[in-house]
């Protein structure tokens, strides 16, 4: 059963009053260990942040949340009501940071995997989600903000290693742009923008294309073949026996 977890999140978010706001990780002995500017250790922050709101909003449908035990295998959380359950609902957690020009963007995912093998690094099959959501942060950086330990007692006194927090739901093809994103990988590049609404509103190329086609054109995509959907249009009548959905 499709859900409209845009409304969803956002109303839990409300709920809550969730600020995302975190000072450092609590050891034992009552010391905090400070996060850094690791982008990798802040992403982890707001997938944990995210995961209760998740798993409040499948309970409400009736649906049990089920999470990947390896980092490289997507999605972040599958919504459903059993494992032979053909509507499944991905959700991926995607967090960036504001470039010095204020304009941001994200990496999807590879696009030599689930979206050519239906079940490589892939949870479930990828034919049996019916929805593909994207949950996405963007934070401005606080430079000065370095990994120490400091005391209990002096949490108050320790800068939060990011600030101006946005959040956002899409469904991911809508927010898919045309090229990779992130040097020689074969990760799908998101759209690019310094305004949130842009991912918010999912003003992508492939916005009014559909989840199918956007599959089609990175199940098939080469570098020197085609980079514009007009090229892409060109490249299919010139090859038939190309992957198609």
């Amino acid at each position: 059963m499709p859900i409209d977890f845009a409304t969803e999140f956002a109303e839990k978010i409300k709920e809550h009053g969730c600020k995302f706001e975190v000072r450092g990780l609590l050891t034992g002995d009552d010391k905090i260990l400070t996060l850094g500017n690791d982008t990798k250790v802040l992403s982890t922050v707001f997938e944990l942040f995210s995961y209760p709101l998740v798993k409040e909003i499948a309970e409400k449908y009736g649906l049990k949340t089920v999470t990947p035990d390896a980092q490289t295998v997507y999605p972040d959380f599958t919504l459903m009501k059993d494992e032979n359950d053909t509507a499944k609902i991905a959700v991926d957690v995607k967090t960036t940071y504001r470039r010095a020009n204020g304009t941001f963007f994200y990496t999807l995912g590879s696009y030599t995997s689930f979206l050519r093998n239906d079940t490589k690094n892939i949870l479930f099959p990828y034919s049996t989600y019916v929805q593909h959501w994207m949950l996405g942060f963007v934070y401005s950086r606080i430079p000065q903000a370095e990994a120490a330990t400091h005391p209990l007692a002096d949490r108050a006194k320790i800068t939060c290693p990011f600030k101006d927090v946005s959040c956002f739901v899409q469904e991911k093809y809508k927010i898919s742009g045309l090229r990779p994103g992130s040097g020689n990988t074969t990760n799908i590049g998101s759209i690019s923008s310094a305004d949130i609404s842009d991912f918010e509103k999912g003003n992508g190329p492939f916005a009014t294309k559909g989840e199918n086609y956007f599959r089609e054109y990175w199940a098939n995509y080469k570098n020197s073949a085609f980079r514009t959907l007009d090229e892409f249009e060109k490249w299919k009548a010139e090859n038939p026996d190309r992957l198609k959905f």
